[in-house]
């Protein structure tokens, strides 16, 4: 996100009936994060304040009112929290920049680390089942083909034509144009697509003596399933198995945790095998969309930068068989 000015976190902060000084920092604010966190009590009880950049109103009101929806449907998420006015969100400009703030509850657990999903089959097999519900819940929900009441495209292509626009060059504009129409010939209905969680990735779930919870919904969008089920892997993908900046290297821990992962989802839930055999438009997908937002750190890492353009033009494969 841009850096935030100390007048736009004041005046949010004021919105939802706080003064600034009782905010505490708890993470993000950094160029790479999708908002910056606090935490504040109130009425003895302490609560999440999130800040973050929203491309419009609209979007937001309906992602807070789905992760609500998911909290109502008995699923351990964080919840938005109504002000004094009754809002669950409260909005200020800089500029051109729209932010956005919410309040939430506060779930006391931590991100599991690398480790945990080669080792912990519980925890993993708990995250699928948590998706699962996730999921078949988006089923119900009313509102599954696009985030935005006005908008008669499907998510995913509303989702692409922006990441079309920050492109950094035309090379990368080719492949998301590639990328969009090989999602378009997926099928696309009820039991395949709706309004998923799109950050479905280990700092995104906390786990406690209470169970696992999924938090932060700013990427939340109507989506393939299928997304949220390829995104818990990408920290393997990243620190142990390869096949986000490098070749796969072990995908035997990739059929382990996903052994665990689907056991859980199944519970609950009920995807075709072609999805799963259909991974690796998603790993496309999503390491596409890394080096799309990611431009300032990757400009100063040729290394890196590197990497990323060598697997965006040989895309690993990635089939999980059940």
């Amino acid at each position: 996100m841009k850096p935030l000015k100390d007048s736009i976190r004041n005046d949010l902060a004021k919105k939802f009936g706080f003064s600034p000084e009782e905010l505490v920092f708890l993470a993000g604010g950094r160029e790479d994060s999708d908002g910056i966190v606090f935490t504040v009590n109130k009425a003895d009880k302490k609560q999440v304040f999130k800040i973050s950049q929203a491309a419009d109103e609209m979007r937001a009101k309906n992602i807070l009112r789905f992760a609500d929806f998911l909290g109502n449907s008995g699923i351990y998420v964080g919840r938005p929290l109504k002000n004094q006015n009754g809002n669950i969100f409260e909005t200020a400009k800089d500029g051109d920049i729209l932010y956005l703030a919410t309040l939430m509850e506060f779930i006391n657990g931590r991100n599991p680390d690398a480790n945990e999903l080669i080792n912990n089959k519980k925890l993993v097999y708990e995250w699928g089942r948590l998706t699962g519900k996730l999921h078949k819940a988006a089923k119900a929900y009313p509102v599954w083909k696009n985030s935005r009441e006005d908008d008669e495209r499907f998510g995913f292509e509303a989702e692409i034509d922006s990441f079309i626009e920050m492109s950094p060059n035309d090379n990368i504009r080719d492949k998301w144009l590639d990328m969009k129409k090989k999602l378009k010939q997926l099928p696309i209905d009820r039991d395949s697509y709706g309004f998923i969680h799109n950050d479905n990735h280990q700092m995104n779930i906390l786990t406690s003596e209470e169970g696992i919870a999924v938090i932060d919904f700013d990427c939340a969008e109507c989506h393939f399933f299928a997304n949220d089920i390829l995104l818990p892997i990408q920290g393997l993908l990243f620190d142990v198995s390869g096949g986000m900046m490098s070749p796969i290297t072990d995908m035997e821990v990739l059929k382990r945790f996903y052994s665990c992962f689907l056991e859980g989802y199944f519970t609950e839930n009920r995807i075709d095998d072609l999805w799963l055999r259909n991974l690796g438009i998603f790993l496309e997908y999503r390491r596409l969309l890394i080096y799309t937002v990611m431009q300032d750190w990757l400009s100063n890492d040729k290394a890196a930068d590197e990497a990323f353009l060598n697997m965006i033009e040989n895309p690993c494969e990635l089939c999980i068989e059940i």
